[in-house]
């Protein structure tokens, strides 16, 4: 009887013992998760996310080789470095875009001005300039990059002409397209497209009549291949458009998730 006695409280007290190994371990780690301070947390994810870098003591995006055109209006010529291993294509594109763009510069003193048409600056000596500008944004697990090309001549100033977007997952560093990006959030670029049209009758009926939205001029410019469709910082997907109106156009912003 006795034999028995202790042979289960041998059994109940090793069983006892793993369970409070278990409990040890288990809560060690979650304990452990728990104490992690925000700024140790924010180390670990930066050190997941260096690792795709390029060049691991500068950002994901950098400019290099920058050169003032012109103060006022301020027209800087740059290229942009997307510092992400596996993109020296992507960069080569753009560097050879930049280089293209560099070449566009005219001076007023070199071509005949028309007397009827105001200069509207003339320190620099600029007739006409394409132009160019980005802006990047970072999220948890993208980088999006938006390039703005623009013109300006000296009657009328600057012109947006165009918007495109490059979009990169960092988890792998890969380029996500436009056709897979938004299949992520279950839409199709005709329902990007009602979205756009909702959101200018909306801001159409707040214009006066003489200042006009051409919503279908505005529509046609949005094509898979060719829209401005990105990620925010704050993880939302969004789109940004040209604006046509009667007058002037104008660059908008909208939420699509």
């Amino acid at each position: 009887m006795n034999s028995t006695f202790e042979r289960k409280r041998d059994l109940i007290g090793g069983i006892s013992f793993i369970v409070f190994v278990v409990v040890l371990i288990v809560g060690g780690f979650f304990l452990t998760r728990y104490l992690t301070s925000d700024t140790e947390k924010k180390k670990i994810v930066q050190n997941e996310t260096n690792r795709l870098k390029k060049d691991k003591e500068k950002d994901f995006v950098y400019f290099e080789n920058e050169d003032v055109i012109s103060e006022e209006p301020e027209i800087v010529y740059k290229d942009v470095v997307i510092n992400i291993l596996g993109n020296d294509t992507i960069n080569k594109i753009l560097k050879s875009e930049m280089d293209n763009i560099r070449t566009s510069v005219k001076k007023i003193s070199e071509n005949e001005l028309d007397p009827n048409r105001e200069v509207l600056y003339d320190e620099y000596d600029i007739y006409y300039a394409k132009e160019r500008n980005y802006a990047s944004y970072e999220s948890r697990k993208y980088l999006s990059l938006l390039v703005i090309d623009s013109e300006f001549n000296c009657y009328t100033g600057s012109e947006i002409k165009s918007l495109k977007s490059y979009v990169f997952s960092l988890e792998d560093g890969k380029e996500i397209s436009h056709s897979a990006l938004i299949d992520k959030y279950n839409l199709t670029i005709d329902a990007i497209k009602e979205k756009v049209r909702n959101k200018l009758v909306e801001d159409g009926a707040s214009f006066g009549e003489e200042n006009q939205i051409l919503i279908d001029d505005t529509l046609n410019l949005i094509t898979l291949e060719n829209s401005c469709i990105y990620i925010n910082k704050s993880g939302k997907l969004v789109i940004s458009v040209i604006v046509k109106t009667n007058q002037e156009s104008y660059n908008d912003t909208i939420e699509l998730n």
